[in-house]
């Protein structure tokens, strides 16, 4: 029933479940919200709408049953009452006519008393009917649940195992992108110390590199290098490069 199995093993184990809620006592399942919310109708199965369907059809006759005995209730106290207004020991004026609706009465009586009396053994037996019914929308709702759970555990799995996978060549990329910004740093650096800021923002301005923090670390007062020197250019003093070999 569960997985894949062959016909045996899916016959032995609907039975071993079957047994198993059996002993369960189970809200209705259609009418509860969250069986509705779990199950839309464009992931029930055809045999699950089917047993949807057969099931409502026991509630309604259910609720049906009770309306009607409701109904023969009053109409045969309403009886009883029109037999008892009706009596007669034959020597009234109108005892014909009395005799004539007392037999209408009664012969509507015992029509009525046939009507409770089915309908009362209609209501005894609706109620195991509807448990019945009730297991087996709750057996296939079970089926379709460990279906959906065995795929998505399945796929689940296969996601891990990607993840996985990404994580360890996420770690690869991220070693080789530190390696070489250490090596572009290490460059850059020597390049810097080498020919001094003024001959580096030369190249740099015709070339897009990446050279971390170097010329962006900040002077002693807290404020940006670059923005010191372009001040001290400004006011015309420009002391040179101390980087730069002579």
């Amino acid at each position: 029933m569960f997985g894949k199995k062959n016909t045996n093993q899916e016959f032995e184990l609907e039975e071993k479940y079957t047994k198993a809620l059996k002993k369960l006592t189970v809200p209705i399942l259609t009418l509860d919200p969250r069986w509705h919310q779990l199950f839309p109708d464009h992931l029930k199965t055809k045999k699950l709408k089917k047993l949807e369907k057969d099931l409502n059809k026991l509630i309604k006759k259910q609720g049906q049953t009770n309306n009607d005995i409701k109904d023969y209730e009053r109409a045969r106290k309403a009886l009883m009452e029109n037999i008892l207004n009706n009596m007669t020991d034959g020597n009234e004026i109108d005892s014909p006519i009395r005799s004539k609706k007392q037999d209408k009465n009664q012969k509507l009586l015992e029509e009525l008393q046939d009507k409770l009396k089915e309908a009362n053994r209609l209501i005894d037996r609706i109620p195991m009917e509807i448990k019945t019914a009730n297991q087996e929308v709750l057996l296939e709702s079970m089926r379709i649940c460990y279906e959906t759970l065995l795929t998505n555990t399945e796929r689940i799995e296969a996601e891990e195992r990607w993840i996985a996978e990404a994580r360890e060549i996420l770690k690869e990329h991220i070693l080789i992108k530190q390696e070489m910004e250490i090596r572009n740093t290490d460059t850059y650096k020597f390049m810097h110390d080498l020919l001094g800021a003024k001959v580096m923002e030369i190249f740099d301005k015709d070339q897009k590199i990446w050279k971390g923090e170097i010329g962006k670390e900040p002077s002693s007062d807290g404020k940006d290098s670059g923005s010191q020197e372009r001040k001290s250019k400004k006011h015309g003093n420009n002391r040179g490069d101390w980087n730069r070999p002579n």
